[in-house]
């Protein structure tokens, strides 16, 4: 078990910032230099390069227009300023319409295109253009949909929290085992404990403690995607079940959680806010754990780490 420091991310409106990459997305990073006025790929990953045909060698260094269709181009020609401190390529690429890139023998491939901006320094804007084929994401997005449906079919909402209880999040993880095998779906378990809760219950009682925590659901529900599934696991953790994403993404996602929760207190009736923080660990669902045992696995964790064990991210 290791104990991990991640940073801070947080979410714009027209570019999405550090949500996370499904496991088979393709990552062309690009870099807006305002200096030259000029928008050159810098790097293009594994799946990246199996999707759009090219290997790194053919386009790294060079203009993100070489490998686009002239409408596209042109676009990005009359709308991107690069004027001093600008980044705005990021909002043009995010307004196109039926996004595609050119292969090598010159025909046009469309494809889904998310925007993440990934680092800014002067004069420098740096994006990361996460592709996806559009057959694959229609057949992806039937598999999740068949899920959820076998998720809602065992469902058993907790009383107090209105979440999934306990024991649909270990059939949950379990059915998640079985579609991992099957598929190329990757997905993660987590538990988010709310630090500090003997103080807060000597001090604010119970039902105010049920409160935090379903307050700290909702943060959760909002922050991950409408396929994650959010339940209630004890009196002070709550699980989350992240589907169709790598280990290291969804380590993204939950630290993302952590510092989320920390800028958020509880507010109580009279108006005073209530710090909170939350410990979390996190296990890969298809790994050495066995998948029966993924949820027990993260509550003997925390159960290790103790009371002294606060604002931290761990793996088992």
């Amino acid at each position: 078990m290791r104990a991990l420091n991640w940073g801070t991310f947080s979410q714009g409106k027209s570019i999405i910032m550090m949500l996370g990459h499904r496991s088979n997305d393709a990552v062309v990073t690009i870099c807006q230099n305002n200096s030259r006025k000029s928008i050159e790929i810098t790097s293009i990953n594994k799946a990246g390069e199996e999707l759009l045909g090219y290997v790194s060698t053919d386009v790294v260094g060079q203009e993100l227009s070489s490998i686009l269709p002239p409408r596209i181009a042109t676009m990005l020609t009359e709308y991107v300023e690069f004027e001093s401190g600008a980044n705005d390529v990021g909002h043009v690429l995010a307004k196109v319409q039926s996004f595609s890139t050119m292969d090598k023998d010159g025909r046009e491939h469309g494809y889904l295109l998310k925007v993440v901006r990934a680092e800014a320094s002067v004069g420098n804007s740096t994006f990361e253009l996460v592709l996806q084929d559009k057959t694959g994401v229609r057949k992806n997005v039937a598999l999740r949909e068949a899920i959820q449906e076998s998720f809602r079919g065992h469902e058993v909402l907790d009383p107090k929290t209105g979440l999934p209880d306990r024991n649909s999040l270990v059939k949950d993880i379990e059915l998640m085992g079985h579609y991992n095998k099957k598929s190329d779906l990757r997905s993660s378990f987590a538990i988010l404990q709310l630090d500090h809760y003997d103080e807060l219950l000597s001090q604010y009682g119970r039902p105010t403690c049920q409160e935090i925590l379903s307050h700290i659901a909702q943060i959760s529900k909002k922050s991950l995607r409408p396929d994650d599934v959010v339940g209630f696991v004890n009196y002070k953790r709550i699980g989350v079940l992240l589907m169709d994403t790598s280990l290291e993404s969804a380590r993204m996602a939950v630290n993302r959680l952590r510092w989320q929760v920390a800028a958020a207190p509880f507010v109580l009736p009279d108006k005073t806010g209530v710090g909170l923080s939350v410990s979390i660990v996190i296990c890969r669902i298809g790994g050495r754990v066995g998948d029966k045992s993924v949820l027990e696995s993260c509550d003997h964790a925390l159960e290790t780490l103790g009371a002294g064990a606060v604002n931290i991210l761990t793996e088992v």
